[in-house]
């Protein structure tokens, strides 16, 4: 017997919507700074540009799936879903890069100046692509047309 058919609602819609303008724009800057690193400061620059353009990619891109399927969730367990996995992708994350730029063959390659940069223009495009697909969205409950009180 065949699985009834899911209608995916306009909030899922949104999400996802928001989710691609981030990735978008996060990989056209990331992208853009990792290629700068590498013709400027050379492949150990470049090495440590793709370490945090990876590591927002992968933040948020886990994050805004987690709310597309939280949007599909009752209120509290979409937010407790949301929040745990945030807790979780900050420390599990944070972790990882910690140990991976400590590690004696990768530490001497570390460019820290190229790190900040790509995670920092990589968080602002991702934010800004966001942001962008969402000011263009009609979200129904926003947009109803305006009716002024009736003069009585």
């Amino acid at each position: 017997m065949a699985e009834p058919r899911r209608t995916v609602t306009a909030a899922t819609k949104r999400a996802r919507e928001m989710m691609v303008g981030g990735l978008v724009a996060g990989h056209v800057v990331g992208l853009t700074v990792l290629g700068l690193a590498l013709a400027i400061d050379g492949p150990s620059a470049a090495l440590t540009a793709a370490l945090g353009f990876a590591a927002v990619v992968i933040f948020y891109s886990i994050g805004q799936a987690l709310e597309v399927v939280a949007s599909e969730l009752e209120p509290f367990q979409g937010l407790g879903l949301v929040l745990v996995s945030y807790a979780v992708r900050v420390v599990g994350i944070a972790a990882g890069l910690w140990g991976l730029l400590g590690l004696p063959a990768i530490a001497p390659h570390v460019s820290k100046g190229w790190l900040l940069l790509s995670v920092a223009g990589t968080v602002l495009a991702w934010v800004f692509g966001v942001v962008f697909v969402a000011s263009r969205q009609r979200v129904p409950v926003y947009d109803t047309e305006y009716q002024p009180p009736s003069s009585g």
